[in-house]
């Protein structure tokens, strides 16, 4: 997976606090099938490695985001596009889904800043996100991606 910026975060403002957007893609490898992907669990852990929010690990998103297949053909400008195998100089190659929105929970940022004024230990929290896709060809597959939490993270 492909996450802008690649770190989640947040800044605090007059206002409060501000989460950054981040969009996110799925990276499929040469040659994979299409697919899917079908859910989210996002679990966060403080900098102990134990889990924040036990039992709320579902993320909401714009889903189901295809997955394209791990195949490309050469693009006017010199690089590649997505394409099919039944297209003119296909290859295999890395392939993006579109983007879609992948972003902190505010209520974890506002822990964050807690411990952050208690003088607690708020360095080293983290996501562990786990993917679940399934491919054109009916296979269920699942990943693991840690995604470390700073701040301050100012939007791009």
């Amino acid at each position: 997976m492909n996450l802008t910026p690649d770190m989640w975060g947040f800044e605090v403002t007059d206002t409060g606090l501000v989460v950054v957007g981040n969009t996110a893609q799925v990276i499929a490898a040469p040659g994979a099938p299409e697919g899917v992907l079908e859910r989210i669990e996002v679990h966060y852990l403080d900098a102990g490695g134990n889990e924040v929010k036990v039992g709320d690990s579902s993320y909401v998103a714009n889903f189901p985001v295809p997955i394209p297949a791990g195949i490309v053909c050469p693009a006017a400008d010199g690089g590649t596009q997505q394409c099919t195998k039944s297209s003119e100089g296909w290859q295999y190659g890395w392939a993006s889904s579109e983007p879609f929105e992948f972003s902190l929970d505010g209520d974890i940022a506002s822990r964050i800043y807690e411990a952050y004024l208690n003088n607690a230990n708020y360095l080293d929290w983290h996501a562990r996100a786990i993917f679940f896709a399934r491919t054109s060809n009916g296979k269920s597959v699942q990943w693991e991606q840690d995604i470390k939490i700073t701040f301050p993270l100012k939007a791009q």
